[in-house]
């Protein structure tokens, strides 16, 4: 395929990610522009304030009073209702607007990372750069307070580091979509983003690793991979934090699923597996045992309860599968609920495994 039918299969896909997390990018961007109307309101007033006063004092007073009062006489009886503000301080809030009336009229909700760049980084980075927002808004309330000191909250006027959100501004936090390589999707180190509700959205172009999402699931972080941008309303109407992996187009070598934490008390109960894969395209540079690890450890939490022995322990068969799935030596066991097979032990791994399963250790 030419590079530059590749490059809008690529930029297709991304504008199909965005338009299925548009409903967050609204609410957060309707929030950042009621919030900048005020400021943008305050700051006229404060910057104004005597021709202000001066202009409301002969609106009240009528046509009558031209020529006979003194309206700047008149509107300092009036007095003033609100603290007044340094010049220092007027000048915060209208840095504060400036930065707000960018992000309501048009906020970064897509990034990329480059060829061979580090996922981690560039999420980290856009965070920051949408904390700007939350920074400003900070920013007001201490110059209208008065306590708005440069070098202690100088910070706040610039990209604002995700681990210094509050826990109000990880709630309202907006969606991001990251396209990238498949072979650059390594999102473990996404897990420290993942809080309040910050949703993650990865858009691989090529393929991946079976199940990468996998070692992101946590009771109550919302995780999808799958071809289907329009199944990202899930994602963006949950009410916790979550990563979804969209593919450019469905590959039987990777995996798809839906791990909610609304679904069910236990893991099995949250998760829905629609594909696991036997045989992945793991991509350039992958080595087997990554992507056997992550198809293990997702068949682990599907597996129903009924593989549970009695007595609290582990039925043979499980640890058989288990090890077998560990080894990757030749043969295969079913995997739960009709998915592809694993590797199968060696018939000394299978002993040791039912030994194991069926010896007493409590006597």
């Amino acid at each position: 395929m030419p590079s530059d039918a590749v490059a809008e299969k690529e930029a297709a896909l991304a504008v199909r990610a965005l338009a299925g997390v548009q409903p967050g990018i609204d609410a957060f961007r309707s929030a950042v522009a009621a919030a900048e109307e005020e400021v943008r309101g305050e700051v006229l007033r404060r910057a104004g304030a005597d021709n202000f006063k001066e202009e409301q004092a002969l609106v009240e007073l009528g046509p009558f009073a031209l020529g006979r009062i003194d309206p700047a006489r008149f509107s300092s009886l009036m007095g003033v209702s609100e603290t007044e503000l340094t010049p220092e301080s007027i000048d915060v809030l209208a840095k504060a607007d400036a930065i707000l009336a960018g992000f309501a009229k048009s906020s970064e909700h897509l990034v990329e990372v480059e060829p061979g760049g580090d996922l981690r980084d560039v999420v980290k980075d856009a965070l920051a750069h949408l904390g700007q927002a939350f920074g400003a808004a900070r920013a007001v309330e201490l110059a209208r307070a008065g306590m708005f000191d440069l070098l202690d909250h100088g910070y706040l006027l610039g990209p604002l580091s995700f681990r210094l959100w509050n826990r109000a501004e990880r709630q309202l936090a907006p969606p991001l979509v990251v396209s990238l390589q498949g072979e650059d999707c390594l999102p473990a180190g996404l897990g420290e983003f993942l809080d309040g509700e910050v949703k993650i959205i990865l858009v691989a172009d090529g393929p991946t690793t079976p199940a990468p999402l996998a070692r992101l699931i946590t009771p109550g972080t919302f995780v999808m991979q799958t071809e289907d941008p329009s199944a990202l309303a899930r994602l963006v109407e949950s009410r916790h934090p979550g990563v979804a992996l969209l593919f450019d187009e469905e590959r039987e070598g990777q995996a798809c699923f839906v791990h909610d934490p609304d679904a069910g008390a236990a893991p099995w109960e949250r998760l829905e597996v629609r594909r696991i894969p036997s045989d992945a395209d793991v991509g350039r540079g992958r080595r087997t045992p990554v992507w056997l690890e992550e198809v293990v450890h997702l068949r682990t939490l599907a597996q129903p309860p009924q593989a549970v022995g009695g007595a609290g322990g582990v039925s043979g068969a499980s640890v058989v599968s288990a090890a077998a799935a560990a080894s990757g030596e030749a043969g295969s066991v079913a995997a739960p609920g009709g998915a592809a097979a694993v590797p199968a032990a060696e018939p000394a791994d299978q002993l040791a495994a039912w030994l194991l399963a069926s010896t007493d250790l409590g006597a």
